[in-house]
């Protein structure tokens, strides 16, 4: 989202054919502000960060609807078109068949947030339909999503070129140097989205792609936002570039770049690209001795090897295709005997000693869980290097070695939940692996389970003071004894308000998993047990104050971020497994 809200304000003011066409210029010179793009950013992925990733078109079309309405009447003056401005202000909002590049410029959530192509388009077209149901608006949309899913997962630009000019039917065939002479302001999908494109292919990092961008003149800030969002997911953002792009903003926007990224951060929509490859050289030297030595202890360490590294939630290294329907398939070799053997490297150097080939970063643990399905034998590993086959019946040894340090699958129930050791242990679980599907099952129980909180017992001013006048009395008369008992019967109603538990300079709201889980902390206070949901609801109400929910913080603490209690809360509750 930096992408876009940076390439919006550094275009700003060279838009309607205002600037030199040149690369020259000064980066945050006088008008660089955000416009109607960066609102529009901010208000898709407010959406989208606010319902379910399986949630139905209609529930996300209503989402967008209200998030969009919302920012742009918060900021009425940022630019936007006469039909748009219109569109926000009706009270039942349809679209309006807009070809617009709009539906591309404010996009790029919808790139970050889903973990397959077909999906992230599905996002796209969405979020264009609410507005730009023109083919040509909801292309657009899907397109520029799309590049930002191909270049997040790691695909190289030829292959990301060569998708968008299949699935959308884009000339890509002009580079920036054809395109610049003539081109001149205009606002449609078809002559903004292939010039974004060709300016983020031909650029060499992510500055060199804004200001090819921002040369090419037209309708700058949009294609500049355009191009920005997916330089971001190829390049990244220069620290210093973020901070500007934050100083520019409102504290409302600033908010939502942060629990946007506190999403990624959490569900690890974005897997990690070579850094996260460095911690497979243990992988890699396992494998070194077994090839000396090919006895069992060596492919037990290796296979302990790979395990450990699940637990780091490290990622392998596969090469993929794209199939006609867009989605990313793994690649998969066939040896002598006529198997069929998926790929994976543990490096990027390990990759580079064969063919060329597209490669996605993914996580260790989630594929070898989803190996089970599949007609292939297994992965063959490092191929073209010091090769080994990992065959299923070895992922199974690695997934059994494994099960004390997996949140269990059971199905969900009021049984299994009833006294909070299941998810008391679930809680153990995911702090000794914390791995992407322990996270997802760990939120999934907690949805739909029942904590204790404590509370602090507030009388009413008259309850107050006659309890205080029978304790000061039993003193006066030294028979303290004859308090212990004591059956106090209040006259008003007592509330009973959470108690916030502090830890240095942190402070929780805690919750507890059972009512011995409080210990002897417990017995100094009040406690009920409510559904974890509405728990979020009252933890939310302290959220200036606290930086998360504690789940059992005195035994096996785990602290839930406010990131985490908005995926929970997006959650499909209706999602129930039939009986």
């Amino acid at each position: 989202m930096y992408g876009a809200i940076l390439g919006d304000m550094i275009g700003a003011p060279y838009e309607f054919d205002r600037g030199k066409k040149t690369k020259d210029f000064e980066l945050f010179g006088p008008g660089v502000e955000f416009t109607d793009d960066s609102v529009m950013t901010v208000a898709v992925a407010d959406a989208l960060l606010s319902v379910p990733e399986d949630a139905d078109d209609e529930t996300v079309k209503a989402a967008l609807v209200q998030s969009m309405q919302a920012w742009g009447r918060r900021y009425p003056d940022a630019g936007y078109g006469l039909r748009f401005l219109r569109w926000l202000r009706l009270e039942k909002p349809h679209p309006y068949g807009s070809w617009g590049n709009g539906s591309a410029m404010r996009v790029s959530a919808a790139g970050w947030l889903y973990g397959s192509l077909e999906e992230t388009r599905r996002a796209a077209r969405l979020t264009a339909e609410v507005t730009h149901n023109h083919p040509e608006g909801i292309k657009g949309a899907e397109a520029t999503a799309s590049a930002i899913f191909l270049a997040r997962t790691g695909v190289p630009k030829e292959g990301i070129r060569e998708y968008i000019v299949r699935a959308f039917g884009y000339d890509l065939s002009r580079t920036c140097n054809e395109i610049r002479p003539g081109y001149h302001h205009v606002e449609s999908c078809q002559e903004t989205v292939p010039e974004a494109v060709t300016a983020f292919l031909e650029g060499n990092d992510f500055e060199d792609v804004i200001r090819t961008a921002v040369s090419l003149g037209g309708d700058c800030d949009t294609l500049t936002c355009i191009a920005g969002s997916m330089a971001e997911a190829f390049y990244g953002v220069p620290d210093d570039m973020k901070a500007e792009c934050r100083k520019r903003v409102t504290a409302e926007m600033r908010a939502v770049l942060d629990r946007f990224d506190e999403r990624l951060r959490v569900i690890h929509t974005a897997p990690d690209r070579e850094e996260g490859n460095a911690g497979n050289k243990s992988v890699e030297d396992a494998i070194a001795r077994f090839r000396m030595d090919e006895n069992e202890d060596n492919l037990s360490a290796v296979l302990e090897a790979i395990r450990q590294r699940m637990h780091e939630d490290g990622p392998f290294l596969f090469p993929v295709v794209l199939d006609e329907a867009g989605a990313v398939c793994l690649r998969t070799i066939q040896t002598n005997d006529g198997e069929l053997w998926r790929v994976a490297f543990t490096s990027k150097e390990e990759s580079e000693n064969g063919p060329a080939s597209r490669m996605i970063t993914w996580s260790i643990d989630r594929i070898l869980r989803e190996m089970k399905g599949t007609h292939t034998a297994g992965f063959i590993i490092n191929p073209w290097g010091q090769p080994f086959s990992l065959t299923k019946a070895m992922i199974a040894r690695i997934l059994k070695a494994d099960e004390p340090y997996t949140i269990p699958d059971d199905r969900i129930t009021e049984e299994l939940l009833a006294d909070g050791a299941f998810l008391k242990r679930a809680v153990g679980i995911y702090n000794r692996n914390k791995t992407d599907l322990n996270l997802e099952k760990l939120s999934e129980l907690l949805r739909k389970s029942l904590v204790w909180v404590p509370c602090r017992a507030v009388f009413g001013r008259e309850d107050r003071e006659m309890l205080d006048r029978t304790v000061a009395e039993a003193v006066e008369k030294g028979d303290t004894d004859s308090l212990e008992g004591f059956t106090f019967t209040t006259q008003d109603t007592v509330r009973l308000v959470p108690d916030i538990l502090h830890f240095g300079k942190a402070s929780f709201f805690p919750a507890f998993t059972s009512a011995e889980e409080m210990g002897e902390y417990g017995m100094r206070v009040s406690k009920v047990q409510r559904p974890f949901l509405e728990v979020m609801g009252l933890a939310r109400s302290h959220q200036k104050d606290v930086a998360g929910i504690a789940i059992n913080p005195f035994t096996e603490p785990f602290a839930v971020p406010w990131a985490m209690v908005d995926m929970i809360s997006g959650m499909d509750a209706d999602n129930e497994e039939e009986e």
